[in-house]
């Protein structure tokens, strides 16, 4: 955005001095990239009456030109050779601008050059007359530059201050559009700068009393456009602008075109208020606001056909459309050299439309910028009266008829409560003691004054004021952020000890790192594809409401995908061998309780708080999520995948630690998880209480992530591992040897070894210190449908060396209570 410093003078009233401005808007939150002086060259530019003129005597197309000046003598003057075909006949009135020797003037490739006396073809030039682009207020070069109203000798920029200025360039953010015109910057820098903020008062427009003449407008959308002001002007004349209003415009990047387009164009600039202006003569009234039929044709002013769609605004007469709402006028409703009548329109859009509809045509105008990030909608009909006012200025004529103002859907201020102690816990220090003076110099009025609370209204240029923090915010800004004491924060003794779940999560980590695994970080949030690779359910799934992306809009449930992920990209990149594990939360609807996240829809209140957000209720239960992929570690022997006992290994490693006296059992009870092989895989439980399941991938999942290696997942709730911890008895230990003695059974398939090795140990009496399982065969000698299994059984006495028949006779016992329970044959 650019921003004349000179214009911000005319609105503040005063001049507080371009590197005070510049600070200001620097301290203030408006960010200036570059200040650049221009118009400086202009001051020793002086006007000059043309006193006579002659051929040139051997040049053809060149003229000698007398012009007085107040720094000659009365019938002296100085010659100059001029080749421009314009030059005023002595006496008629107009002024040329001389730049006499010294003087610099840019040359036809815009740089500057410094005039030296010079022979033209054998005469002496002392300086020259200029063109426009020639005194850099212009671009063109078609003559001289001529000048009514000034008197001889006068320089250039006394005769009109406005050609020198100084250009603030400024970065505005999107959520300050009231910074996109000159008053919204002025009102910023007076509140920064702690000055009266008193701009010049909108004048209505000189009327012509003589001609009656009315459009009628009506509005079809009101939801699209709440509100519609225009304003018939009759009589003008259409012709260029002024040299003030062409060179100010040129220099806030705005090209000239007409005295009417740029009366509105200079409004733009002024209050951040798109105006537009149709030629009255070419509109079959009435006026209508309202959505595009599909498919409706429309030919925009830079020439573009479009075939408009069903969600356009469109200003439309009787006929046809003659404009793209908020975006761009029509080729055959805008002012020309024959317009005599023209309607003004000043109107306030809804933003996200206007977006969507310059997007779909690829548009980006003036006009768009401003719409799409919210106008201020009660300044709608002051813009329409300031741009009238200035067309006639410009263009002479006059308005007629009443002034419109469609306001069909009226909004309320929004009202908020400034808390002042919240203000002093949010920034550290006490709000100033010109918070009050800060609040309506932006704007925001002062509807009541309690204790240590401000009720206040905050204006519509500042949509972006929506809540108590961001008027706290302003208050701090414009106050100065450099203001804030710096002190040290009052930070008190942590008791002893971590809280929560750290000692175990870091414990954890520990055991994991020492058993060789890698620790991996994913992120919380996975895409719905992600999800159904792993055989999730969808409709179970917490989605997010606002998703930075596709990506990332689930939470996720588990944290299998996002290892899964990691492993395939591993193979991807031939590394087939993966060791993971990862300790985090997860987020699990609650059970009973609804699933989904909702905005409340709660009216204003008092202060004016934003809605409330009902927090989804969820579960974020801590898992440890093991990941083994890829052939097992080997030596000299032929690689061979990891596969479900791999995985029952690492198990029971980590619970060897975490689990304290208790030992972890397998068994096929319960349903699976969405990933699991749906026969290769177990629940864990501790003291039979399920605490997570261990198994190969299921093939599908596989299949999905092309993952071709084996792959097995271990997912342990480490709640539930915590709850089920007992801790290790101190027992002395027994002197005397232990016995052992193995037993092969031959059982049927289907029973779990695991239930096997828990009747072995339970019946064996109390001298059975443990029962492993350290054999499997199956063969064709077995019977079908059977396996058989060896179990070790170790025997210890704390008080003497137990004898063989004692250990028969307990193992006997145990047998015995296999065979009835499994129907087990001792083989």
């Amino acid at each position: 955005m650019l921003i004349s410093y000179k214009w911000l003078q005319e609105i503040l009233g005063s001049d507080p001095g371009v590197d005070a401005v510049t600070s200001a808007l620097g301290r203030g939150g408006l960010e200036v990239d570059r200040v650049t002086h221009v118009g400086a060259a202009l001051r020793p530019v002086v006007l000059a009456g043309v006193v006579a003129t002659r051929p040139h005597p051997s040049k053809k197309g060149l003229t000698l030109v007398r012009v007085d000046t107040a720094d000659v003598g009365a019938g002296e003057g100085v010659e100059v050779v001029c080749g421009a075909q314009n030059v005023p006949a002595p006496g008629a009135g107009a002024l040329v601008c001389y730049a006499p020797v010294g003087a610099q003037v840019l040359d036809r490739g815009g740089a500057l050059v410094t005039l030296t006396e010079k022979a033209v073809a054998g005469v002496t030039s002392a300086g020259m007359l200029c063109a426009e682009d020639e005194l850099g207020l212009g671009s063109s070069h078609e003559g001289l530059l001529l000048v009514e109203g000034g008197r001889p000798g006068q320089s250039l920029l006394d005769w009109e201050p406005r050609l020198e200025d100084w250009i603030i360039e400024l970065s505005v953010t999107p959520n300050r559009p009231d910074a996109l015109g000159h008053l919204g910057v002025a009102r910023d820098v007076a509140a920064v700068l702690g000055i009266p903020f008193n701009p010049p008062a909108v004048a209505a427009p000189p009327r012509d009393v003589a001609r009656a003449a009315q459009a009628t407008v009506e509005v079809r959308d009101g939801a699209r456009c709440p509100r519609y002001a225009g304003q018939v002007i009759e009589g003008v004349r259409v012709g260029p602008s002024p040299l003030w209003a062409r060179v100010r415009l040129g220099r806030l990047g705005v090209r000239p075109i007409t005295n009417i387009v740029d009366a509105t164009n200079l409004v733009m600039l002024e209050r951040g208020q798109p105006l537009h202006a149709f030629d009255l003569d070419m509109l079959r009234l009435p006026v209508e606001i309202r959505m595009a039929r599909p498919g409706e044709a429309f030919v925009a002013l830079d020439g573009q056909k479009l075939s408009l769609n069903e969600d356009d605004l469109v200003i439309a007469d009787a006929e046809r459309v003659v404009a793209l709402a908020g975006v761009i006028g029509g080729a055959d409703s805008g002012v020309t050299a024959a317009t005599r009548r023209v309607f003004l329109e000043s109107a306030y859009f809804e933003p996200r439309g206007i977006r969507r509809s310059a997007r779909r045509y690829g548009f980006h105008t003036e006009a768009s910028h401003r719409f799409e990030r919210e106008v201020d909608i009660s300044g709608v009909p002051l813009s329409r009266d300031r741009g009238s006012a200035l067309i006639c200025e410009l263009a002479g004529g006059g308005a007629a008829g009443e002034p419109i103002d469609a306001y069909v859907a009226p909004r309320d201020p929004r009202r908020l409560t400034l808390r002042l102690p919240r203000y002093q816990r949010i920034i550290g220090a006490e709000a100033p003691a010109r918070t009050r003076e800060i609040l309506e110099t932006l704007g925001i009025s002062i509807v009541a004054q309690l204790v240590d609370q401000l009720v206040v209204e905050v204006p519509a240029h500042r949509p972006d004021i929506v809540e108590e923090i961001d008027v706290i915010e302003e208050v701090a800004r414009v106050a100065g952020y450099d203001k804030i004491p710096s002190r040290l924060p009052h930070v008190a003794a942590a008791p002893a000890g971590a809280k929560g779940d750290y000692r175990l999560r870091r414990r954890v980590r520990q055991i994991c790192t020492g058993i060789g695994l890698h620790e991996a970080v994913t992120y919380s949030f996975l895409s719905p594809q992600e999800l159904k690779a792993a055989r999730y359910d969808s409709a179970s799934l917490l989605r997010l409401l606002n998703p930075l992306s596709e990506e990332k809009s689930v939470m996720r449930p588990s944290l299998v995908p996002g290892l899964l992920t990691v492993a395939q990209r591993s193979q991807r990149y031939n590394v087939p061998r993966v060791r993971l594990f990862e300790v985090s939360q997860v987020f699990l609807p609650r059970q009973g309780e609804a699933a989904g996240a909702a905005v409340g829809a709660s009216g204003a209140d008092g202060a004016g708080q934003r809605e409330r957000v009902e927090r989804p209720p969820v579960d974020e239960p801590t898992r440890l999520t093991v990941l083994l992929a890829g052939p097992r570690d080997s030596y000299l022997t032929r690689p061979e995948d990891v596969d479900f006992y791999d995985g029952k290994g690492v198990v029971e490693a980590v619970l060897a630690e975490l689990a304290g006296n208790v030992a972890p059992a397998f068994d096929l009870e319960g349903e699976p998880p969405p990933w699991a092989h749906p026969r290769k895989g177990a629940r864990v439980t501790l003291d039979g209480r399920p605490v997570g399941y261990v198994a190969e991938l299921h093939p599908d999942v596989r299949d999905a992530l092309e993952i071709t290696s084996g792959a097995v997942v271990a997912e342990l709730d480490l709640a539930a591992v915590a709850a089920a911890y007992r801790a290790p008895v101190a027992a002395k230990p027994s002197r005397f040897p232990a016995m052992r003695h193995d037993v092969a059974l031959l059982l049927p398939l289907d029973v779990p070894a695991g239930q096997v090795t828990e009747v072995l140990r339970t019946t064996a009496g109390e001298r059975c210190e443990k029962v492993e399982l350290f054999d499997r065969y199956r063969g064709s000698e077995l019977p079908a449908g059977t396996h058989s299994l060896g179990f070790a059984l170790w025997f210890r006495s704390p008080e003497r060396t137990l004898t063989d028949d004692e250990v028969d006779k307990w193992t006997k016992a145990a047998v015995d209570a296999a065979k009835a329970r499994f129907g087990a044959q001792q083989r």
